[in-house]
C-alpha cells in the first residue's frame, strides 16, 4: 500500500512517487531498493513515529570531498560525538531532487554534482502490532568545493571525512549505541551498511 500525504495545497503525494522515481533514475541511475523492518522503542517513535506524516521522507547525502573520502558530521544535540552521513528533510510538496540540493547547502555549503542514485530505503516502524512507513533517498555526490560550510541556523556540530569502505565500522559504531539512541542507533546503521555496500568495494566510485 502506498503512503499519502497531503501537501498544503491540498493535493496528495505518495511517499514514492513512481513518476518521479522514473525521472530520476533516468538522470542519475537505476536505485537498489530496499525494505526493513526496525523494532521502534520510546525515543525512536517520539522521532519518527507519525501517524500523519510531517514530510515525504528524507534524502541521504553520501558527498564524496576533493581527498577522495566521505563526508559524515555530528549534531550539537547528541549527547556525545556521533558520526553519520548528513540527512535532510523531504517537505510535504518538496521534489525529491529539490530537497537533495536544499538540504547538501544547508547542512555543509558545499556545491555538489550528483552522480549516483544510489538507493531507496523503506523502512518500517513497528510498535504495538502496528507500522508506520518512513523513506529514505540515498545519493552519491562529488564536491566542487574543499571547506565545509553550513548555515548559520545548522545545529551540525563538526564534520569529518571517512574512506567509503569505512561505512561498515561506521554502522557498527550506531549500532553499538546504548540507553535512549540505541534503537535510533540501529535505524542509522541501516542506510550505512547499505552505502558500504554499494561503495566500499566497488572501484567505480574510488
Amino acid at each position: 500500500m502506498e503512503t499519502h500525504i497531503l501537501t498544503g495545497a491540498g493535493c496528495y503525494l505518495p511517499a514514492v512517487d513512481p513518476m518521479e522515481t522514473r525521472i530520476l533514475s533516468a538522470k542519475y541511475g537505476e536505485p537498489v531498493r530496499r525494505r526493513v523492518v526496525v523494532e521502534t522503542d520510546d525515543y525512536l517513535a517520539a522521532q519518527r513515529w507519525r501517524a500523519i506524516p510531517d514530510r515525504r521522507g528524507e534524502v541521504i547525502f553520501v558527498i564524496r570531498q576533493p581527498n577522495g573520502e566521505i563526508l559524515l558530521h555530528s549534531k550539537q544535540r547528541y549527547e556525545q560525538p556521533i558520526y553519520r552521513l548528513p540527512t535532510g528533510g523531504i517537505e510535504p510538496g518538496e521534489a525529491v531532487e529539490d530537497a537533495l540540493l536544499r538540504e547538501v547547502e544547508e547542512e555543509t555549503g558545499q556545491s555538489v554534482i550528483v552522480r549516483r542514485f544510489l538507493a531507496i530505503l523503506d523502512c518500517h516502524f513497528c510498535r504495538n502490532n502496528s507500522s508506520v512507513p518512513f523513506t529514505s533517498y540515498l545519493f552519491y555526490l562529488e564536491s566542487r568545493t574543499r571547506y565545509v560550510d553550513p548555515d548559520a541556523g545548522d545545529e551540525a556540530a563538526e564534520f569529518r571525512t571517512v574512506p567509503a569502505h569505512s561505512m561498515a565500522q561506521i554502522a557498527t559504531n550506531l549500532r553499538a549505541l546504548n540507553g535512549k539512541r540505541r534503537g535510533w542507533g540501529y535505524w542509522r546503521s541501516l542506510a550505512h551498511d547499505l552505502v558500504h555496500d554499494l561503495l566500499g568495494q566497488n572501484s567505480q566510485f574510488n
